[in-house]
């Protein structure tokens, strides 16, 4: 059904008011498609299933679903609390892959190589002020700390 949309699909390019001629559109989708987040989310989760197939790094999380999400002493009791993974964000056309250990994120730039920047964020401490911290490369390869 994706593709009978898009089949025959031609296309224009107006340069400094000179229309071209048609050409045929081989691949991608319309611009404005409504289904274009949902196929790129699809793609890039193959990808990404592909790509981390022996292993599968990311944050582990535990959470309740009665709806007392900040009473920390409920989340000790195991009956009611579940937990997950959560390997990569997709919003858009961005991916963050999460990992916990530096080694981990060495693997996520290796497996995408030239598409990654690497950022981490700091574990939380007790000054506020680094909370919002994100950790670059720096020219010379170092880490630089952005506010």
């Amino acid at each position: 059904m994706v593709r009978q949309l898009h089949d025959g699909m031609t296309a224009r390019v107006t340069d400094n008011g000179t229309v071209s001629e048609a050409f045929a559109v081989t691949n991608g989708v319309k611009q404005g498609c409504v289904l274009a987040p949902t196929l790129f989310s699809l793609m890039f989760s193959a990808m990404l299933m592909d790509a981390y197939r022996d292993e599968q790094p990311g944050i582990r999380i535990a959470y309740r679903t009665d709806g007392r999400l900040l009473n920390s002493r409920r989340m000790q009791a195991p009956t009611r609390v579940s937990t997950t993974t959560v390997h990569d964000l997709l919003f858009a056309d961005d991916c963050v892959l999460n990992t916990v250990t530096e080694e981990d994120m060495q693997r996520s730039v290796v497996v995408h190589p030239g598409q990654s920047r690497p950022r981490q964020q700091p574990a939380p401490s007790p000054a506020a002020g680094l909370l919002d911290s994100v950790m670059t490369p720096g020219p010379g390869g170092e880490e630089e700390r952005v506010r």
